[in-house]
């Protein structure tokens, strides 16, 4: 009888997790193992929940969010560590591979301890995996999960939507705060250097709105118009998350963030009374960013990581994580021992990885040159910025 293994995906949505599985299922099929794919995260795996033996067929690559559908079920919460467990093992399941962000994760890590698994990581929030050790010269390639699968086509819709909006900012002299996601952690917020935003804003370095009035006051005095990015988890001076709707609270116990941008603007209209109060707007991008197809670069990314996972368990390494590694030949999935990818604080959570200060200039609200370089392989070249036709006039001498 074949092995059979099973696999589920938890938390958020990406547009790559359909590529993740399809590389499990492909190298299941390989190998001869029947592989179950587990319905709704965590909560697949108790008892009545749903599952199925999935197939490659089953599976579009190209096609975003995931197939097994998925849910923020924290079992440790509902003490169903143990029921899972056995209900895996009356399923004749030999071996788990978990695909999610921390809270996922954490979930598994647990289970780990007396379950044989092996993890793939995802989200688009980018917060899994530990920065390149701190020294002057940034090593990009000892840097512990370059990205995790689904945050480069969740980070290129950002760059896509900033970009986009120029046109409607320029035409209407608006100054627009335009809010990605990101709970902890800046990494998508500051991928919109590539979109040209002009200024951007992380969790990571304490909201300061006179600072940032004064750096829209600048920018608006410059160019007549202004892009303001900024992450959803951005807290106020008493270090709660500034949201717009009554608190709610996930299965994990995270507040979920979200209004942000409408709080900024209201701020900033106070503190800018010379730049008309109709010319601010918010935009909040929510799920724009994390639906639709992955870009190539995530797929194929993602496919050989969910590879690289059933490989560790036909040979029998235990506990690994199929991560992503920047190396002289390009990006390519690795699989390093849970420790060495994971850390955990005293609660057992998983302990998310927080924007590299190093790759923001947080005097400018913008991306650092270090920062340009761990984009690189991603997005290429950091675009120079386009003249306004108020600047294009003046270099050809029509208005000054």
């Amino acid at each position: 009888m074949p092995k059979k293994i099973g696999v589920l995906t938890g938390g958020g949505d990406t547009s790559a997790l359909n590529a993740t599985l399809k590389g499990i299922a492909l190298k299941a099929e390989e190998l001869g193992f029947e592989l179950v794919g587990f319905m709704e995260g965590w909560r697949g795996v108790l008892k009545g929940g749903r599952y199925f033996t999935l197939t490659p067929d089953l599976i579009d690559e190209n096609h975003g969010g995931t197939l097994l559908k998925s849910s923020r079920t924290n079992l440790i919460a509902m003490d169903k560590l143990g029921a899972a467990i056995e209900n895996l093992k009356k399923l004749d399941i030999s071996g788990l591979i978990p695909i999610g962000g921390d809270d996922t994760l954490t979930v598994g890590t647990a289970l780990s301890e007396q379950f044989t698994t092996v993890f793939v990581t995802k989200t688009i929030d980018n917060d899994v995996g530990i920065n390149p050790p701190e020294v002057d010269a940034v090593d990009y390639s000892k840097m512990v999960n370059y990205f995790c699968p689904g945050f480069p086509s969740a980070a290129s819709r950002v760059i896509d939507a900033v970009r986009d909006l120029r046109t409607t900012t320029y035409s209407h002299d608006r100054v627009i705060i335009v809010e990605a996601m990101g709970r902890d952690a800046g990494w998508l917020t500051l991928s919109a250097a590539y979109g040209q935003a002009d200024l951007i804003v992380v969790p990571e370095v304490p909201y300061q709105p006179d600072r940032l009035a004064e750096a829209i006051r600048e920018k608006h005095a410059e160019q007549g118009n202004v892009i303001v990015v900024v992450s959803e988890g951005i807290r106020n001076d008493d270090g709660e998350l500034m949201i717009t709707s009554q608190a709610e609270l996930d299965a994990f116990g995270h507040t979920k963030p979200g209004g942000c941008s409408e709080i900024i603007v209201e701020a900033m209209k106070k503190r800018l009374p010379e730049i008309s109060a109709s010319s601010f707007r918010a935009l909040i991008l929510g799920y724009l960013q994390r639906c639709g197809s992955p870009m190539p670069l995530d797929r194929d990314t993602a496919i050989k990581a969910g590879s690289l996972a059933v490989r560790a368990l036909a040979d029998g390494m235990l506990n690994g994580v199929a991560t992503i590694t920047r190396t002289d030949a390009g990006i390519e999935p690795t699989l390093l021992p849970l420790e060495q990818v994971l850390k955990r604080d005293e609660s057992g959570h998983v302990i998310r990885r927080s924007l590299d200060p190093r790759f923001y200039d947080a005097e400018r609200y913008q991306l650092s040159p270090a920062g340009a370089g761990y984009f690189r392989p991603l997005f290429g070249d950091l675009p120079p910025r386009a003249l306004s036709l108020d600047e294009h006039l003046v270099n050809i001498g029509e208005i000054g």
